[in-house]
C-alpha cells in the first residue's frame, strides 16, 4: 500500500505514463499479496478426510492468479501508453516525482529479498512468485526512472511512452513464466532430475539386498514432494 501510494504520487506530480505503468503494477502487487496470504493460509492446513494429501496445491492458484494479473496490468499499460506515443505531452516536476519513485523502489527491493529468502526456506512457490514479481517491479522501476530522466535531459517526450511499453513487454514475460510454473504444478509434473537421482541412489542400496522396486512415480505439490512405488521383498 505504501509503495502504491508513493508511485501514484510520482505519477500525479509528473504526468508520466512510464511512472503510471509502475503504479499500475503496484496495484497488481497488492492484489497478488492479498491472494498469496489467503492461499498460504489454506495451504498450511493439515491433511483431513476430504484432502488426504493436504492442501498445499492451493499455492498454485495464488501464483496462477498473480501471473494473470501481471498480464492484465501489461495490457492496461499498453492501452495507456499508445495514445501518449501518438500525442506526446511534456512532463512536470520530474525531479520530485523521481525522488518519490526511488523511495518506493527501495521499499520493494527489501520486501522482495525478504520474500525470496522465505520462499527458498519453506520451498513455497507462492512466496517465490511474489518475490520474483516484486523484483521485476524493481527492475522495471529502474528502467522507468532512467527513461524519465532522459526525457528531462533531452526533452524527447515520446521516450516516456516507449519506456512504458517496454515495461509492459517485460512484465508479460514475467507473467507467462509464473503461469507456466503454476500449470506444471497443477498437472502433477515429476520431481526434478536431481531429486529423482537421489531417490534412485537410496533404492539401489536395497536392491543389493534382494529388494525390488517398480512403478516409481513422483510429483510435487508446492512445498510437499510425493513419491509412490511398488516394493517386492524376498
Amino acid at each position: 500500500i505504501f509503495t502504491l501510494a508513493l508511485k501514484g504520487i510520482a505519477y500525479f506530480l509528473t504526468g508520466s505514463v512510464g511512472l503510471l505503468s509502475d503504479a499500475l503494477e503496484s496495484i497488481v502487487n497488492l492484489v497478488g499479496a492479498i491472494m498469496a496470504l489467503s492461499m498460504l493460509t489454506i495451504a498450511a492446513r493439515p491433511a483431513d478426510e476430504d484432502h488426504a494429501y493436504g492442501h498445499s496445491k492451493a499455492e498454485y492458484f495464488s501464483s496462477g492468479v498473480e501471473g494473470m494479473l501481471i498480464l492484465l496490468a501489461a495490457i492496461v499499460i499498453g492501452i495507456t501508453a499508445i495514445p501518449r506515443l501518438i500525442n506526446p505531452k511534456p512532463l512536470e516536476q520530474i525531479g520530485l516525482g523521481l525522488g518519490v519513485s526511488v523511495v518506493a523502489s527501495l521499499v520493494n527491493f527489501f520486501v522482495a529479498r525478504t520474500l525470496s529468502r522465505a520462499g527458498k526456506q519453506h520451498n513455497s512457490i507462492t512466496l517465490e512468485a511474489d518475490a520474483k514479481h516484486l523484483m521485476t517491479d524493481v527492475w522495471t522501476s529502474g528502467g522507468v526512472l532512467f527513461g524519465v530522466g532522459i526525457v528531462a535531459l533531452t526533452g524527447w517526450e515520446r521516450l516516456d511512452p516507449i519506456v512504458a511499453i517496454l515495461v509492459a513487454i517485460n512484465i508479460v514475460w514475467s507473467g507467462v513464466k509464473i503461469v507456466s510454473k503454476s500449470a506444471s504444478g497443477l498437472m502433477d509434473t515429476a520431481l526434478s532430475i536431481a531429486d529423482q537421482n537421489k531417490i534412485q541412489k537410496v533404492l539401489e542400496s536395497y536392491i543389493e539386498k534382494g529388494v525390488q522396486f517398480h512403478a516409481l512415480r513422483t510429483r510435487e505439490s508446492a512445498a510437499r514432494k510425493f513419491v509412490s512405488l511398488h516394493v517386492l521383498v524376498p
